[in-house]
C-alpha cells in the first residue's frame, strides 16, 4: 500500500519510527503484493503451537505464554483478522473497524503500523525471521491482510465445528454423542466474547452470530439430555433460560415437556399460561399453533408425550400432525 507524504504529519514520532522500522524491515513493501489467489490456496497455519482464543478475553499463546497485544486497536485488528482468518481483509474493512467513519488522515499509515507490530510479535514469540512471518503468516496483498491460522488452532472454528456435529449426532438419534460434542463446544467459551474489546460493526456482528450459536447450542444440549432421560436435572436449568428469554418458544416446549415427564403436568400448563400472556401482553398474538398442540396434549395426558426418544422438535411435529395441521416447513 501506498504511504502519501502528506500523512507523515499527522503521525507521531512513535508512529513514524516504527514506520521506518518496518520500510527497512519488510520486504514485501518493497515487492509485488502477494495475489489472493494464492492465499486461499494455503490451508495449513505456519504455526501449529499458537492458539488463537476469541470466546472470552482475547488469547494469542505459544506454549504457556500469552503474547497477544494489549494496546486496544492492536487487539481489535487482530481480532478482526481472526474473526476472517485465511481470507483476505481489506484495508479499508480494517479502517472502518478501528475508526468506524471517522478515520484519521494517518488512518492507512497507522493500519500499516499496527500489522507491522503484530508481525513483530509473532516473530518474537516464535523465533523465526521476518520473511518467515510475512510469507507464511500474515501475508499482504493487493488491498489488504491475510492471517493464515489452521482450524484446530482457532477456538470459533472448533466450537462451530462441534456444534455441527452434536447437531447431526442428534437428528441422527444418538443422543449420548451429541451431549458430549455439544458440551465440548460450550466448555471452549471462557466468558462474553473479547469483552475488553470496542467492536466495530464488523466485530459487532461476528460476535452476535457467536452469541446465536451459543445459545443454539446451549438447548440443542439440554435437548440431548432430555432425550436421555434426564428430565428433573434438566429442569431447573430449563427454568433459568426461559426466565432470560422470555418469548422463546422452544424452551417453554422443552421445560413443559421435562416438567410432565418428571410427573409435573400441573407446572407444565402453569408455564404454558404465564408464555400465553407473556406473548398477549407484549406481542399481542397467541402463541403458535406448535405449542398450544403441546398444551392440548398435556390437557389429554396423551402417551405421546411419555416417548423419550423424541426431540421436542419431533414431538411437536406429530402431535400437530395428530391434529390435523400442517407440518412447519
Amino acid at each position: 500500500m501506498t504511504l502519501h507524504l502528506s500523512e507523515l504529519g499527522m503521525m507521531s514520532s512513535e508512529e513514524k519510527g516504527n514506520l521506518l522500522a518496518m520500510l527497512l524491515e519488510d520486504p514485501l513493501l518493497a515487492t509485488p503484493a502477494v495475489a489472493p489467489e494464492k492465499t486461499k490456496a494455503k490451508t495449513r497455519g505456519p504455526a501449529p503451537d499458537v492458539r488463537f482464543e476469541l470466546l472470552g478475553p482475547l488469547v494469542m499463546k505459544h506454549g504457556d505464554v500469552d503474547f497477544a497485544p494489549n494496546a486496544p486497536k492492536l487487539r481489535a485488528t487482530l481480532a478482526t483478522l481472526l474473526f476472517n482468518a485465511n481470507r483476505s481483509v481489506a484495508a479499508s474493512a480494517l479502517t472502518r473497524e478501528l475508526w468506524s467513519d471517522e478515520p484519521p488522515r494517518s488512518a492507512q499509515a497507522t493500519l500499516q503500523t499496527y500489522v507491522f507490530k503484530l508481525r513483530k510479535l509473532f516473530r518474537s514469540a516464535l523465533n523465526v525471521s521476518t520473511e518467515y512471518v510475512n510469507q507464511e503468516l500474515l501475508l499482504t496483498h493487493s488491498g489488504g491482510y491475510t492471517l493464515l491460522v489452521d482450524a484446530d488452532q482457532l477456538d470459533i472454528t472448533e466450537f462451530e465445528r462441534l456444534v455441527v456435529t452434536g447437531s447431526n449426532d442428534l437428528h441422527e438419534g444418538d443422543y449420548d454423542r451429541a451431549a458430549t460434542d455439544l458440551r465440548r463446544a460450550l466448555a471452549l467459551w471462557r466468558g462474553p466474547v473479547i469483552p475488553d474489546l470496542q467492536w466495530g460493526t464488523q466485530l459487532r456482528a461476528h460476535v452476535a452470530r457467536l452469541e446465536e450459536r451459543r445459545f443454539y447450542a446451549h438447548t440443542m444440549r439440554i435437548e440431548a439430555d432430555l432425550c436421555l432421560g434426564r428430565h428433573r436435572e434438566m429442569i431447573s436449568e430449563l427454568a433459568s433460560v426461559v426466565v432470560e428469554h422470555p418469548l422463546h418458544e422452544s424452551a417453554h416446549v422443552m421445560l413443559m415437556t421435562a416438567l410432565h415427564r418428571a410427573g409435573r403436568t400441573a407446572a407444565a400448563l402453569e408455564v404454558f399460561m404465564r408464555f400465553r400472556r407473556r406473548m398477549l401482553q407484549e406481542l399481542g398474538i397467541e402463541p403458535s399453533a406448535r405449542i398450544q398442540s403441546l398444551h392440548m396434549a398435556l390437557l389429554k395426558n396423551d402417551g405421546m408425550l411419555d416417548d423419550r426418544g423424541l426431540t421436542s422438535e419431533m414431538l411437536l411435529d406429530r402431535l400437530a400432525g395428530s391434529r390435523g395441521k400442517p407440518r412447519a416447513a
